[in-house]
């Protein structure tokens, strides 16, 4: 492998202007816990929706990153490699949020119909399905899940550290290897919580595609993500020649692309539901008709028609802060997604954006910030010692330069 001067390439450990934002996150955080607490003792219920809420649409960008890192190494890509530490990060964050699911477990009966015996007792459906949803079993499902996705973040990102200093190509057919996998227990795992923690608030309602849906909304928020930290990243410094305008526009391709299937699975889902007219499944659009019926119309103008009209530009994708503006409507139009996937259960009437919804974005997303600062702060901001990073440095119009 070409040596890389990474000093002259780059800054790659982040400055102390970067670093001052933990602040602000640690103390969006703290406002976080001071309004869920308020929120909490107006509304149990209200509380637990609104977290499960914010806890959903974070996880999802983690869910993203890896499955994004991993289909890298899978495919050996080369001109994500400069990039790919950035979704190695965020998967990472996986570790907080295991510990960030735990006010969960307290919010069951508040969450879920079918853990009440008084509601098993005289549904027969519900009854039906208890050998699935059941406490004991829902715990030890999703202590499988968080074991999982914790592992992979973590030892993909250290795997990667570890080659930084090595400069051993072996780690990286090692990485891919075990991607193959990791790949098959993410889409396992993800599928299976997407089922128990938000398809199953109505234990009535069932889907085939709900998982894949919940998987390509997650892939949609993480390119976001990516998109608006390696922006910030360079405005502060960092990534100068690391990340060129042809790493952005592939950034931008993706993004446009995934969030087309995101469409597809969601008008295939309806469609099927539609066409097939079984009460059981038809109860979750009538649920979002009605007062939700502004969102259940916005969805697809907003998270797919001006998307698709904006990214379709060439110039778009390859302009920085113009791509970043367009991924930050959209991780805003998937948290709405998430929103629209879990509240209409529990407020019948419409949206109920309040309080407790401000106070679990604040408190998740500044501790997921802040423990992302944190992580970026401990290695270099791309893979060093990565095989494949002279290549990704020379990328050139979609052809990469040995």
């Amino acid at each position: 492998m070409e040596k890389v001067d990474t000093t002259a390439t780059d800054i790659l450990q982040l400055n102390a202007r970067a670093s001052k934002s933990s602040t602000w996150f640690l103390g969006a955080a703290i406002l976080g816990i001071l309004l869920c607490g308020i929120a909490y003792f107006q509304s149990h219920q209200g509380f637990f929706v609104s977290y499960l809420t914010a806890f959903s649409f974070f996880l999802a960008i983690s869910l993203g990153a890896l499955f994004f890192t991993m289909v890298q190494h899978l495919a050996r890509a080369g001109w994500s490699t400069t990039v790919r530490r950035t979704s190695e990060n965020l998967g990472n964050n996986m570790l907080v949020m295991a510990v960030l699911f735990l006010p969960l477990l307290l919010g069951l009966s508040h969450l879920f119909q079918w853990t009440h015996p008084d509601v098993r007792a005289v549904d027969h459906l519900i009854r039906a399905k208890s050998a699935y949803l059941n406490v004991p079993f829902l715990l030890i499902r999703v202590v499988f899940y968080f074991a999982v996705w914790t592992f992979l973040g973590s030892w993909l990102l250290k795997t990667s550290r570890r080659q930084d200093v090595t400069r051993d190509p072996a780690l990286s057919q090692k990485m891919g290897k075990w991607s193959t996998l990791g790949l098959i227990l993410f889409g396992l795992t993800s599928t299976f919580f997407a089922f128990d923690w938000i398809m199953s608030i109505d234990a009535h309602w069932f889907s085939t595609m709900f998982g894949v849906y919940f998987f390509a909304g997650s892939v949609v928020a993480f390119y976001c993500a990516m998109i608006i930290v390696v922006t910030c990243l360079k405005s502060s410094g960092h990534l100068q020649k690391s990340v060129s305008t042809e790493h952005y526009h592939d950034m931008g391709k993706l993004l446009f692309g995934h969030n087309i299937f995101w469409t597809y699975i969601g008008f295939s889902q309806f469609m099927l539901i539609w066409y097939a007219n079984v009460p059981e499944e038809t109860l979750f659009f009538l649920h979002r008709a009605g007062g939700w019926k502004v969102i259940s119309l916005m969805l697809p103008w907003c998270h797919f028609a001006v998307p698709f009209v904006f990214l379709m530009s060439h110039n778009v994708k390859r302009k920085p802060w113009l791509l970043a503006t367009g991924a930050a409507w959209l991780l805003i139009m998937c948290y709405i997604d998430i929103y629209w996937l879990i509240q209409p259960y529990f407020y019948h009437h419409g949206p109920h954006f309040g309080i407790s919804d401000a106070g679990a974005l604040l408190m998740i997303g500044g501790f997921y910030l802040y423990f992302l600062v944190h992580t970026m702060r401990q290695a270099p901001l791309i893979p060093v010692g990565d095989p494949r990073l002279q290549m990704s440095l020379n990328y050139d119009n979609g052809i990469p330069k040995k």
